[in-house]
């Protein structure tokens, strides 16, 4: 917040955007899926939260029934129109209004609701738990577990609001990858300013109206062949979406990660962009051969395949709980062809970016 409100207002110096575009945005989804939700653990928000739950000792009141994520949903919306669509959506100063109110925000509804609030509403909270129930450790009363791969998004708890969460990311990441591409190029343009933003915001809805529509269309199969509702069968097939999320975010943003990284570290040693030199380094210069361009084309194309691997896992895992066998197998169908769907608009994007 100091760095965003205070300091230079030059993307390439200032600290803030490294930050919540790559360190808290791609770094955390990463950490989560490889290894646990380490931002259940780091929130500020949270850490805050207890703060003035502490000093101020007032009792919550419950949240509104059936409100469930669409906070979440829709906080993560206005957060990538601005990477993706706002015309000043990387300065500083801009992203630094826009934490502060997000900040204020989510504490005054914490002090209200209480601390669970954020762990449920909170767009970045809410996101990352449910990208961490896939990794191979969890944090219990008891300590940190090991479990199997995949195994937690079997007890993930799925409130309303939650597809439309992990939508809403997954359309935004394939936004991203399109308007990158020879085809997005094509069709967008070079938009600039709030004209631009538009046609930007725009293309991210159709975004997320496109994945929405391939997951209803398999939804809409398993419905026919089996005798479960749609809200019910949403719901089941929710967490199938997870692995996909996190193999999006790894194909789209390694390479990005891998670099600002070290952006990030040298820029800690002057936050504001004012000739600082706090930590030694501040002058550093980012290595892009780090990692070779092979190295990370593999890791795209394997995070892509793997992601959509797991989706169908647990897809499999969901019928096979929730129907018969014959049921099953043909309910399955739809949603393969459906994650199939998925694998090959990822390929194609990382193809043409």
């Amino acid at each position: 917040l100091w760095a965003g409100l205070f300091g230079v207002n030059d993307t390439a110096s200032n600290l803030l955007p490294v930050t919540l575009y790559v360190v808290v945005w791609v770094g955390a989804q990463v950490v989560g899926g490889l290894i646990g939700d380490l931002w259940r653990a780091v929130n500020p928000l949270d850490t805050l939260s207890w703060l003035i739950e502490k000093s101020v000792g007032r009792t919550a009141v419950p949240a509104p029934p059936g409100l469930g994520q669409w906070p979440a949903a829709a906080g993560l919306f206005v957060f990538l129109f601005y990477e993706l669509a706002h015309p000043n959506g990387s300065a500083p100063r801009t992203l630094g209004w826009m934490l502060l109110v997000h900040t204020v925000v989510s504490l005054a509804l914490a002090a209200r609701f209480g601390r669970p609030w954020l762990a449920e509403h909170e767009p970045f909270s809410a996101l990352f738990s449910m990208i961490g129930a896939m990794a191979p450790l969890t944090a219990e009363p008891s300590g940190i577990r090991l479990r199997p791969l995949m195994s937690g998004l079997s007890t993930l708890p799925i409130l309303p609001g939650s597809l439309a969460t992990l939508l809403v990311v997954l359309g935004g990441t394939t936004f991203d990858g399109f308007s990158e591409s020879e085809a997005g190029r094509s069709i967008l343009g070079r938009p600039v300013g709030w004209g631009g933003a538009l046609t930007q915001t725009l293309g991210l809805v159709a975004s997320i109206v496109l994945v929405a529509a391939l997951f209803g269309a398999g939804i809409w199969w398993t419905q026919r062949v089996t005798s479960h509702g749609a809200r019910e069968l949403a719901d089941s097939f929710t967490s199938s979406l997870v692995p996909i999320v996190f193999g999006y975010a790894i194909a789209h943003y390694a390479q990005l990660l891998v670099d600002e990284t070290q952006s990030f570290v040298f820029r800690l040693s002057d936050p504001g962009g004012l000739g600082w030199d706090l930590f030694g380094g501040a002058d550093g210069t980012v290595d892009f051969t780090i990692i070779s361009p092979n190295v990370i084309a593999w890791v795209q194309v394997l995070a892509v395949l793997l992601g959509h691997i797991g989706a169908v896992v647990v897809a499999h895992d969901r019928s096979v709980e929730l129907f018969s066998v014959k049921e099953s197998l043909r309910s399955q169908f739809a949603m393969l062809l459906v994650m199939v769907a998925y694998s090959t608009l990822g390929l194609w994007l990382l193809l043409n970016a």
